[in-house]
């Protein structure tokens, strides 16, 4: 007698047996859509990924819905997602890093009077963003507000108490 295999069926309600099969050309254009922006900038619904991507015609919106819904949550739907994004997100960060290190570049040029019309203005200027731009994104300066007043304690807390006189007796002289 030999045992049947049985019917694992994941929380998402894929099978088991379907977390190593690539995704169809629907699902990777849903995922796609997902990754993608409208012309505002704002990132595409579940439920318009799949209408962009499906035979949506006889379905109502909840149905569509429910089947978006369903469609992500699948493993290998998700983790295509997921790596997309991380994937976008280390391309952010290449193109952040890249940007910057041109912009030290091209100050270090400026500050070293190398540049084309290169001036002891234009040197100290690119000297004081380097300094800004210093080791991880800090400033070697830091930025001071200095307040100073020359009263004492006891001349400050008699003004204050003459300010709040006025302030009650006007208040209870027109009340």
């Amino acid at each position: 007698m030999t045992k049947k295999k049985p019917h694992l069926v994941l929380v998402d309600g894929s099978l088991v047996a379907q977390r190593d099969v690539p995704l169809t050309a629907k699902q990777a254009g849903f995922v796609r859509s997902l990754m993608s922006r409208d012309e505002n900038g704002k990132p595409m619904s579940l439920s318009d990924a799949y209408r962009a991507n499906y035979n949506t015609g006889n379905m109502t919106d909840q149905t569509v819905w429910t089947k978006a819904s369903l469609l992500a949550s699948q493993d290998k739907v998700r983790s295509r997602r997921q790596a997309l994004e991380t994937q976008k997100d280390e391309h952010a960060l290449l193109c952040a890093h890249s940007r910057l290190e041109f912009i030290i570049s091209r100050l270090e040029v400026e500050a070293l009077g190398k540049g084309a019309d290169s001036n002891s203005a234009s040197r100290v200027r690119a000297l004081e963003l380097i300094g800004k731009l210093a080791d991880q994104g800090g400033s070697l300066f830091q930025d001071r507000l200095v307040t100073e007043d020359a009263r004492d304690a006891e001349t400050i807390r008699t003004e204050l108490e003459e300010r709040l006189a006025r302030l009650l007796s006007d208040k209870t002289g027109t009340g």
